[in-house]
Formats: C-alpha cells, sequence, structure tokens
C-alpha cells in the first residue's frame, strides 16, 4: 500500500514539476493566454534538457551519482522557487479559470479521468519483455546501486572501459536513477509504474491539445477522437507502430519519440499553417528537438525526418523561405548527435569511464 502511495505520489510529482518549469516559458508569453498542458509538455522537455546539461559535466568528471542527485535536488529547490515568484499570479489565475471549466464540463473531464486511469492499469499490468526494457531499468539500476553512472554494463553488470556514444547523452535512465536515489523507490517500480504512468499522461495530454486543435475547441469531438486514437493504438498493435511501443514498452525513451513527439511535430505544424511566425512553435520545436537528444539516440534521424516531412508541405504553402532556415537550425542539435557517434564509430575519438 505504501508503495503504491508513494508511486501515485511520484506520478503527481513529475506533472508538477513540469507545469512549474514549463510555467517559466509559457508564463512570458504575453500574446497567449496561460495554458496548463502547453506547461506541462513545454516543462517536460525543459526538464530533460537541463538535466543533460547537468549531467554531462559530473560524467565526465567521473563524480558518483549520489553528487548528482544533491546538485540535481538544489538546482530544482532553486527553479520552483524562481518560478513561483514568476507564475504566482498567472497560476492562481489559472486554477480558478480550470475549476469553473471542470465545472462547466464535468462529464468530459469525467471521462477523460477514467479512460487515462484505465488506460494506465491496463498497460501498467502488461507483461513487458524486450531487451531494450531490460537496458532502461538495467541502467538506472547499476548506476543507483554502484553510486556511478554508465560505468557498468546495464545487461551484465561488468565494467565498461569506456563509454558508449550511443548512449551518452541519453541520459533519460539516469534522471530514473536519480530520482530513485532521492525518493527511495526501486528503480523497477520507477520505471515500470511512475513513468509508464507518466508517459501515458503526457500522451493524452497531447492528443488532448490535438484534437482541440483539429476540431476548433470542440470537446465532444475531442474526446471522440482521444477514444478512437487510443482504440486505434490498442488494436492495431504490430512491430511496425508506435503502438506496439505505447503498450508493451510505454517507459522507453523511443516511446515517447512516437507517442510524444512525432504528434506534437504535427500540433505546432497545425499551428504554424495558422501563423508561421509563430515564435513559441519554433522555441519549442527547438526544446523538442534538445530534449528528443537526452530520451533516445533515435531522435537523431526521427525528429529532423519528421519535420521535414510536415515543414516541406508548409513552406510550400506560405512560400517563405525563413521556414526552411528554421527547420534546419532546430534540427541541427539532432543532426549533431549523429555526427558525434559516427565520429566515435569511426574511430576518430573515444572518451574512458576513468582517468587516463
Amino acid at each position: 500500500m505504501l508503495t503504491a502511495i508513494g508511486c501515485v505520489a511520484a506520478v503527481v510529482f513529475n506533472i508538477l514539476i513540469y507545469f512549474i518549469l514549463g510555467s517559466m516559458i509559457t508564463g512570458r508569453l504575453k500574446e497567449r493566454r496561460f495554458s496548463g498542458t502547453l506547461s506541462v509538455i513545454t516543462g517536460f522537455f525543459l526538464y530533460y534538457i537541463l538535466f543533460d546539461i547537468v549531467c554531462i559535466p559530473i560524467t565526465l568528471l567521473y563524480r558518483p551519482l549520489h553528487l548528482l542527485a544533491y546538485i540535481w535536488a538544489g538546482i530544482l529547490t532553486v527553479l520552483i522557487i524562481i518560478s513561483f515568484i514568476l507564475n504566482f499570479k498567472k497560476w492562481r489565475v489559472f486554477f480558478t479559470e480550470t475549476a469553473a471549466f471542470v465545472k462547466e464540463h464535468l462529464p468530459f473531464v469525467v471521462f477523460l479521468g477514467a479512460f487515462i486511469l484505465i488506460v494506465s492499469v491496463v498497460i501498467i499490468y502488461c507483461y513487458q519483455f524486450t531487451l531494450d526494457a531490460a537496458y532502461y531499468v538495467g541502467t538506472a539500476s547499476t548506476s543507483l546501486f554502484t553510486d556511478s553512472i554508465k560505468i557498468y554494463d546495464p545487461y551484465t553488470g561488468m565494467w565498461q572501459d569506456h563509454f558508449e556514444m550511443r548512449y551518452f547523452f541519453n541520459n533519460y535512465a539516469v534522471n530514473d536513477a536519480v530520482m530513485c536515489y532521492l525518493t527511495g523507490l526501486h528503480p523497477l517500480i520507477w520505471t515500470k509504474t511512475v513513468m509508464e504512468a507518466v508517459v501515458i499522461i503526457l500522451s493524452f495530454t497531447v492528443l488532448y491539445r490535438l484534437g482541440r486543435a483539429l476540431f476548433k475547441e470542440d470537446l465532444l469531438k475531442t474526446g471522440i477522437f482521444i477514444f478512437f486514437s487510443m482504440f486505434l493504438c490498442f488494436f492495431y498493435s504490430t512491430i511496425y507502430t508506435s503502438s506496439e511501443f505505447f503498450i508493451t514498452r510505454t517507459y522507453e525513451g523511443k516511446t515517447i519519440l512516437g507517442s510524444l513527439v512525432l504528434p506534437l511535430i504535427l500540433l505546432v505544424y497545425i499551428k504554424l499553417l495558422e501563423d508561421h511566425r509563430d515564435s513559441f512553435c519554433w522555441l519549442l520545436l527547438l526544446l523538442v528537438s534538445l530534449g528528443s537528444i537526452v530520451l533516445s539516440n533515435s531522435s537523431g534521424i526521427l525528429f529532423p525526418a519528421a519535420l521535414f516531412v510536415f515543414m516541406l508541405p508548409l513552406f510550400l504553402i506560405k512560400r517563405d523561405p525563413l521556414i526552411l532556415v528554421k527547420s534546419a537550425a532546430v534540427s541541427l542539435p539532432c543532426l549533431i548527435s549523429v555526427v558525434i557517434y559516427i565520429l566515435y564509430v569511426k574511430g576518430y575519438f573515444v572518451l574512458y569511464t576513468m582517468p587516463r
């Protein structure tokens, strides 16, 4: 029972942290109405960008995990205080408006909440068996129990002579280890319960925003859209679709790319069709690009390719060359990560796990 309560508290804590961090950006948008869902989505990617910035130097200095945990906890505390000071008035108005929205649209809110709960329970109790799944749990476990950062093979527990550059920037699993250290939850519980629920909630958040954008704020049509999106996800689950990842490998970085990043790019495309000069949309794409690198190395190809699929038609519609320039700029972090990996594979450099 205590573990279950701890899991629920951890899920709520994650969503609140994303909301608080995202508010530091969305709360500064004077031309936009403050949005809680947009703050959570923005804050999620900002969270992992900041974590990576902190994690990489500590990794290269061969420092222990507990030092990273203390530093990250301190930074989060400072950021929470700053965000509270900057956004308290906006939050007060937002929560008042949210209460009114819930009261006015109670059937929709109950449907969405119940649907998210049912999907979460079904997925969390799914049997997950892939080798990649073992990587995420193994990385968090070896980092936590050896008080180190990615210097042991997550599959065998053996010491690694050098860092595997394929995963060097992907510190999503290291964050799991840090949070396990700070909360006391076991890595298996954190990854396969807490982060699963978090990814499901975030995916529903993007679907909700996407539905409202597609159907002009019509909540009935948005609800139908969300229902059939999940229906398709559960009944068209193959190794060739993101559905298989969402149902059986929910907490993995690749799943977040397929279930969160790709729909989010579509959502931004819809917004850019309305105003292709919207600076926040381009900023959000940059945050998604940088944040995706932390989640999975697959983002190096997936994000630029997906962005090209949407931005080329946007360019043909709007006839503005800056669209291609901005698209290339926001894709650059992902492409750089690919170049770094290729240089590593070709033997141009290596980063050792101990001083030489």
